[in-house]
């Protein structure tokens, strides 16, 4: 399993013992680490995608961006609030990736309600913990198993019609209607 793991620049200086602290409690957890933190996220990139893009932001946020999509699952520490930590996570969360979003100071999950989305306040003694859950609960939903299916035309057209209504691939709308199902026996 790959974790990406990534925290705000901007707050290194105040907060770095805490990034630390997410960084050992993911090591703990024996995934593989994408993240800025541990210096290995731009080898999402060959050299020649670095050179192709050239300008040193862009490579950092391509790297990212494709670091966020190959994982899967994504942590964030967010004590220094960060517009670009929010759209990083909003990117996971569009790439269907569990994402923990973790604060010394606030519970976030509180606020924001999605699926994919998973919080919480922390400090040293309860990191270990709320990483290992979290990466538990991710591992438990990590899609292993392939399933193939024959449905008649009429069977493909309503699947067609019934997942765009609800903003699904036809896929994920196949695994909503089995988890619905499964919550109500």
């Amino acid at each position: 399993m790959t974790v990406f793991y990534t925290a705000s620049y901007y707050g290194k200086e105040r907060y770095q013992k805490y990034y630390d602290l997410v960084r050992t409690a993911l090591e703990a957890t024996k995934v593989k680490i994408l993240s800025p933190e541990k210096n290995n996220y731009l080898e999402v990139l060959s050299e020649a995608e670095k050179k192709k893009i050239a300008d040193p932001k862009l490579i950092h946020y391509e790297a990212i961006r494709r670091g966020v999509a190959q994982s899967d699952a994504v942590v964030i520490e967010i004590s220094n609030e960060d517009f670009q930590l929010g759209h990083e996570a909003t990117l996971a969360i569009q790439n269907k990736k569990p994402v923990l979003c973790l604060s010394v100071f606030e519970d976030f999950s509180l606020k924001i309600q999605n699926r994919f989305f998973f919080a919480a306040k922390y400090d040293e003694y309860s990191i270990d913990e709320i990483i290992e859950e979290f990466i538990n609960k991710a591992k438990k939903g990590h899609l292993t198993e392939r399933f193939n299916l024959f449905l008649s035309p009429t069977q493909i057209l309503h699947l067609e019609v019934a997942s765009q209504k609800v903003g699904l691939n036809k896929s994920e709308y196949i695994r909503q209607l089995i988890e619905e199902d499964r919550k109500r026996l």
